[in-house]
């Protein structure tokens, strides 16, 4: 019994310790008044035709389920959420045939990201970077590239809404992801 004493005094002392070690959850937009963004059509400054409509319709989705702001229409958000395609690649990774040109290949996109009070304060600005790889042998091509493309970016969007407000710094890609047949790579 004289055991759990000291031990539930360490637990208790830990708690308190880490609560003044300044780290905070969520990403403090609450605490600047946005609870609520519009989100604007996304840009593209590349080659790559309707990219933005894919990233669009997956940031619709992802924004509501993975933060706590609620889409609104641009009259009534507290903020606005600008995203625009800076630059999307497709490369050969394993070469084929005549007939069957690409095995494998990666598509890599960076978009810039901003956030902006209705005011037109910047509160968050970043240019994210993604990457996916297809396989032809396994039934994926370019199109499922594009759309898992989507769907990470809008995911890293979420986040960086998520993360604290004022960092300025890139979020750059991990490693190269490998998908096997009927996952997506997650």
């Amino acid at each position: 019994m004289t055991r759990s004493l000291p031990t539930v005094r360490g637990v208790a002392l830990l708690l308190l310790l880490a609560s003044g070690c300044g780290y905070t959850f969520g990403s403090g937009l609450p605490e600047q008044g946005v609870r609520s963004i519009a989100l604007q059509v996304v840009g593209n400054e590349t080659y790559r035709q309707r990219l933005e409509v894919e990233l669009g319709a997956a940031l619709a989705r992802e924004l509501p389920v993975s933060t706590d702001l609620v889409l609104a229409d641009q009259r009534h958000a507290d903020a606005i959420l600008e995203v625009v395609f800076t630059d999307a690649r497709e490369r050969t990774l394993v070469s084929g045939s005549r007939t069957d040109p690409v095995r494998e290949g990666a598509l890599e996109a960076a978009i810039r990201m901003r956030l902006l009070r209705r005011d037109g304060t910047v509160l968050l600005e970043r240019r994210l970077l993604d990457r996916t790889e297809f396989r032809d042998p396994i039934g994926e091509d370019l199109t499922s590239a594009r759309s898992e493309l989507a769907e990470d970016l809008a995911r890293k969007i979420a986040l960086a809404l998520e993360s604290e407000v004022g960092g300025g710094s890139d979020v750059a890609p991990g490693p190269p992801r490998r998908r096997s047949a009927g996952s997506r790579g997650n």
